[in-house]
């Protein structure tokens, strides 16, 4: 999918993607995609850093809901639990991070006792930081498919950061709303702003 984003779109998938691997994360989410949004020129950046959501304080909150390198490589979760399952049976991730976290410490819900030593440590220290290809997650494709068809309709092959943005901006799943919720916006504020502002032609 990345491979047919082109225009200034290319430049955001490609610091999602740098963003991705630079936590550790073995997989290209909507997250990472509103981080390399944030570190663009254009009105969709412009917006976003205008309301507090700078590629600093975005990775800043993002790291302090889910931590870093905390996803196994090729993973297709945005989170270590299914929130929408947990969900469905009363069980609030968040209520539950902040009980555990607040009695045994950061971090003590996904910590694991398992410690490699010697070899096994420095094998895990050397293939924490992805390289090659990052898997989209399925929102992530959802979100960029939304936009090229939507550059399809202006009769465009470039795809610009705004429709990214836009397209990002109109689901209200995954952290995202959180990490905006987090930095005092929303999804629907900052999508109002960017189609006040861009207005491309049909």
């Amino acid at each position: 999918m990345s491979r047919r984003v082109t225009g200034e779109g290319r430049l955001v998938v490609m610091l999602a993607g740098e963003q991705a691997r630079r936590l550790g994360h073995g997989f290209l989410g909507c997250e990472h995609l509103l981080y390399g949004l944030a570190s663009v020129d254009g009105e969709a950046g412009t917006v976003l850093r205008a309301r507090g959501v700078t590629p600093q304080r975005y990775e800043e909150e993002f790291v302090h809901l889910v931590g870093p390198h905390q996803f196994p490589a090729g993973g297709a979760a945005t989170d270590p639990f299914d929130r929408e399952a947990l969900a469905s049976i009363g069980i609030d991730v968040d209520a539950v991070r902040q009980r555990v976290e607040a009695a045994f410490g950061p971090g003590a819900l996904t910590r694991t006792d398992n410690r490699p030593t010697g070899r096994r440590l420095r094998r895990r220290r050397r293939s924490r930081i992805p390289s090659g290809h990052l898997p989209l997650t399925r929102r992530a494709k959802k979100c960029l498919t939304h936009a090229l068809r939507h550059a399809q309709v202006r009769h465009s092959r470039q795809l610009v950061p705004e429709e990214i943005a836009l397209a990002l901006l109109t689901t209200n799943r995954g952290l995202v709303p959180h990490i905006l919720s987090a930095l005092g916006t929303s999804a629907t504020d900052l999508r109002a702003e960017i189609l006040r502002r861009y207005q491309p032609a049909c």
